[in-house]
């Protein structure tokens, strides 16, 4: 006869825990209301995690035969409300994964899931009196496995606190950004646009810039005992030069001749490792007898030494990916770590816990960080390869997570991303446009009556009239940028990210399918319009990643002609009259024009392009820059001169994917996207 089903009190999920007794869903202890069907499924789903639960099994649970109902529209819509409460997506689900027309399937890790026991044998030649034993077995052998792998369960996260509010963006994102000698917090931010190292108390306070005397310094570490940090700056033509500093307020010393774009010491303060371009090195603690350990494919950083001082680990950069890798402290069995957790990698910027029993990291998506993840070291009889388990999910996105030296908190740096659309007034400066939205790649179509743009952060494609009437959303989250309306308001093209390269598509403007434009071509990108609608030019990049070009493709014919030399230019921007074609250069420095009736190109100009429009008369060509000169600019296309519209020095901008947004009104008014994130440290206990 089999042992009756018992369900445990509490399951916990990620930063989610659902009471089962209470029939409650809490997110970090705060209750979330989820109504009865979808709180019945997410019952179902946490009684068999990592299997399917099929559509009939649903069905029968919450809907018997005798009930009568649209069963698929029900189901799809509790679903829908149960991700909802969960902030999960279906697209790229953190917890229940759609299986096509079959089921769903809970794929998280879950803490105190619901434990169906095993039946026992019912046959007449197993003694009554063997059952006691049995079960003991059972619970022995519970026990055992529960004790062995009591290392490998996290306890959760308990409470938040802000440790800082001063305003300033952090850097940690970046760089390794944070690091305590149990007291005080040490960082890295912005201050008056230079990157500086501030310190806090750890119970929290006002942050104070160290008086360093060197311009845009980087924190990568803290000594052992507590009495240096390991710096390096990056300006000059010295960048990454690597400095040691005594604490609480000693001069910088040159660390011999190092130089390196993360370092770290050992536990016995004796050696100190660093990372330069794709390299990992070691060196005595003075800087002297630099020698390399190993090499990668990428460019390395983040680099942590283990508290037993036996391995190192750190994150490795390639193409759209960043990964976690480690290496032997003497140079051997160099290896990545999570090989196929994600595809790309999007893990990296590690901390050991103190005792070396758990690895605290970071994922990222290509907007920026994410959510911090623990990843167990200790391996028992049960459980042979431990895996990741999320600790965040929203809604702040953290990154450079830093255990305290006691192991009861994390300290890490805290992002609420934000921004708002504004214009540039003479006489006001920048000014909320359309009530301040959170959006960029802002688009208007030709009557200026509409208005097309993603929204931040979600990467989501919209549409509205300029009132912000008839607003729609076009896209699910796909992270899209530069929509550009067809001349006639029908239709809109724009680029996404999908399986790790860029697309271009077109979308009916009043919804629909977004549809590819060239399907037989690997990456393609800045897909803009003809002044007859008839053709969109584009770049294109082949599928062996050797020949680039921007082509114009005829939509009616579906054929490609290409742009005589425009293998070494991206970004094209077509001129109101279809005289000409403006686009950059692959390094960014020089704003170059095609004339079709020449069929020749000319050099506009020559500085860092980013953003390039036309203006509505097509006699100027707009464009913002970075660095020294950053401000928006517009060059006249009959004789190239240059002119500066407005400065950009100390406008916080939000970045996008690729850079920050700029662009053009119905008026040629001066468009951007101004950062109000809010990003601090905080303390968190687990």
């Amino acid at each position: 006869m089999p042992v009756p089903t018992e369900k445990s009190r509490v399951v916990r999920f990620g930063i989610f825990e659902v009471d089962l007794q209470e029939a409650e869903l809490r997110k970090s202890g705060m209750r979330i209301k989820l109504q009865g069907q979808p709180f019945q499924i997410l019952t179902m789903l946490l009684e068999r995690p990592g299997e399917t639960v099929t559509r009939e099994e649903l069905r029968q649970r919450l809907w018997p035969s005798d009930t009568f109902v649209d069963f698929d529209h029900s189901l799809n819509s509790s679903i829908k409300k149960l991700r909802e409460a969960l902030s999960d997506d279906s697209g790229n689900p953190r917890f229940i994964e759609t299986l096509h027309r079959r089921g769903y399937r809970f794929i998280a890790p879950v803490d105190g899931a619901v434990v169906v026991s095993p039946s026992l044998p019912s046959r007449r030649s197993a003694p009554w009196r063997w059952w006691p034993l049995s079960v003991a077995a059972l619970v022995l052998l519970s026990t055992i496995a529960l004790w062995q792998s009591a290392g490998l369960r996290t306890s959760g996260l308990t409470r938040f606190t802000q440790i800082t509010d001063d305003g300033r963006a952090k850097a940690g994102d970046r760089y390794e950004g944070i690091a305590t000698d149990g007291q005080r917090i040490y960082f890295q931010e912005i201050d008056n646009e230079q990157f500086v190292v501030s310190e806090v108390s750890a119970a929290g306070g006002r942050p104070t810039p160290l008086r360093i005397p060197i311009s845009d310094v980087f924190l990568y570490d803290i000594s052992p005992d507590g009495s240096q940090l390991l710096i390096a700056n990056f300006s000059g033509p010295d960048d990454g030069r690597m400095w040691t500093m005594t604490l609480p307020a000693g001069s910088p010393r040159r660390l011999g001749e190092l130089y390196g774009s993360s370092g770290t010491w050992s536990p016995d303060g004796k050696t100190i490792y660093f990372t330069y371009k794709n390299d990992v090195y070691a060196a005595n603690a003075d800087g002297s007898s630099p020698h390399k350990l190993a090499s990668t494919k990428g460019g390395t950083y983040f680099l942590r030494c283990s508290p037993d001082g036996r391995r190192l680990r750190f994150s490795v950069v390639q193409n759209d990916s960043v990964s976690l890798w480690e290496v032997d402290s003497d140079g051997t069995g160099l290896h990545p770590l999570l090989t196929g957790w994600h595809n790309p990698p999007r893990e990296c910027c590690g901390n050991w816990t103190l005792d070396g029993r758990y690895f605290l990291f970071q994922t990222y998506s290509r907007a920026g960080p994410k959510d911090l993840w623990v990843l167990p070291e200790k391996r028992s009889l049960f459980v042979r390869d431990p895996k990741p388990i999320q600790l965040t999910n929203g809604p702040l996105e953290f990154f450079s997570p830093q255990p305290s030296k006691d192991g009861k908190k994390i300290f890490v740096v805290g992002l609420r991303r934000r921004s708002e659309l504004v214009r540039y007034e003479p006489k006001s400066g920048f000014v909320p446009y359309l009530g301040g939205i959170s959006a960029s790649q802002v688009a208007f179509s030709s009557d200026g009556q509409w208005v097309a743009y993603v929204a931040q952060p979600e990467g989501t494609l919209w549409r509205s009239r300029v009132d912000g009437s008839e607003r729609i959303q076009l896209t699910p989250p796909m992270e899209v940028m530069v929509p550009r309306w067809s001349p006639d308001g029908r239709q809109i093209a724009f680029m996404a990210w999908q399986q790790n390269v860029t697309k271009s598509f077109l979308i009916p403007s009043g919804g629909g399918t977004p549809r590819e434009i060239v399907s037989s071509i690997l990456l393609s990108e800045d897909p803009q319009w003809s002044p007859d609608g008839q053709s969109i030019a584009l770049t294109l990049l082949d599928a062996e990643w050797k020949s680039q070009r921007i082509s114009i493709v005829n939509l009616h014919t579906n054929t490609e002609m290409r742009l005589p030399g425009s293998e070494s230019l991206f970004s094209p921007r077509w001129s109101p009259d279809g005289k000409y074609i403006a686009a950059i250069t692959i390094d960014q420095q020089k704003l170059m024009l095609f004339d079709f009736g020449r069929r020749q190109w000319k050099e506009l100009t020559s500085m860092w392009i980013g953003y390039p429009s036309w203006s509505h008369d097509g006699q100027f060509l707009y464009f913002d820059t970075l660095g020294r000169d950053q401000g928006f600019y517009r060059v006249r296309i009959s004789d190239g001169k240059l002119e500066l519209l407005v400065s950009l020095k100390g406008a916080r901008r939000l970045w996008s994917s690729f850079e920050p947004w700029s662009g053009l009104g119905p008026d040629d008014s001066l468009l951007l996207q101004r950062d109000t994130s809010s990003e601090e440290i905080y303390a968190i206990d687990w």
